[in-house]
């Protein structure tokens, strides 16, 4: 999902903001590319420029009215004609790894329920300086959501019962919505890439 205006960030389309380098969708589609899905961008008449990028990098992207997430979501499900489980990550989660989305898949396949969502530890994003919009008691931790969904696409216009997955990682805590959380993240990464080193 790569449709919103990133008002808050203030930095132009928010999928384009550079994260070390390299776009925040960036993260997002390589991640699945290399975990073998096949990515679909959603846009909005309002990220033009990020249209060009997925038309330039070779991902297939589709372009939905732009009237809300939710309604988004459900017209773009719609315009695909997907009738099974459908992933949807947002474009500014670029801590999202492969293994990540095989605990979610294998999850969602054992968890005998149409839907899922995915949550974080609400502790880490106090201990990152992070924003907290909303929290939700999961497995007995008050977690945030992650920005990560399934749904089943024959479902999609109805509220669908949902398998809640708790992942235990700080660095899915970045979904950048302000600067200082953009510079929390460069922190973050930064320091994680040398440790990789």
């Amino acid at each position: 999902m790569a449709g919103g205006r990133g008002t808050r960030l203030q930095m132009g389309e928010k999928g384009l903001v550079r994260l070390c380098d390299r776009p925040l969708i960036e993260y997002v589609i390589s991640t699945l590319e290399e975990a073998g899905f096949e990515p679909v961008v959603v846009t909005t008449p309002r990220t033009p420029y990020t249209a060009n990028y997925c038309r330039t990098r070779g991902v297939d992207q589709i372009c939905t009215e732009g009237t809300g997430y939710v309604e988004d979501v459900t017209e773009a499900v719609e315009i695909l004609n997907e009738e099974g489980p459908v992933l949807i990550v947002c474009a500014d989660t670029p801590g999202l790894c492969r293994d990540h989305l095989d605990q979610i898949i294998s999850s969602y396949n054992f968890g005998g329920k149409p839907a899922c969502s995915v949550w974080i530890p609400a502790n880490h994003f106090e201990e990152l300086g992070c924003t907290i919009q909303y929290t939700r008691e999961i497995c007995g931790i008050q977690a945030v959501p992650a920005g990560l969904n399934i749904l089943l696409g024959s479902s999609i216009e109805r509220e669908q019962d949902e398998l809640c997955i708790l992942i235990d990682d700080p660095a899915l805590v970045f979904n950048i919505n302000t600067r200082e959380e953009l510079a929390a993240a460069e922190q973050f990464f930064r320091l994680q890439r040398k440790e990789i080193r």
